[in-house]
């Protein structure tokens, strides 16, 4: 919300309508979004598409990390 008042949108949320979970827990289990990819508003409508790596790649190797990356494509 706090970057929402600077005038900031979120790839993510914007493209997938709902916060989504890039952060493996140690515990188990993916349930917290914090990662997260801000543009301008003026840039928001060039949003093509927002999304993140393949859960089973990145948490299936042993050491490539617990967070999956934001990807997100815009128009040219």
């Amino acid at each position: 919300e706090r970057m929402k008042g600077l005038g900031l949108v979120e790839c993510l949320r914007q493209a997938q309508g709902v916060l989504t979970p890039t952060f493996r827990h140690p515990r188990g289990g993916i349930w917290h979004q914090i990662d997260h990819l801000f543009v301008t508003q003026a840039l928001a409508p060039q949003l093509v598409a927002c999304e993140t790596g393949s859960a089973e790649r990145v948490f299936g190797s042993p050491c490539l990390s617990d967070h999956l990356p934001v990807i997100a494509t815009f128009a040219v």
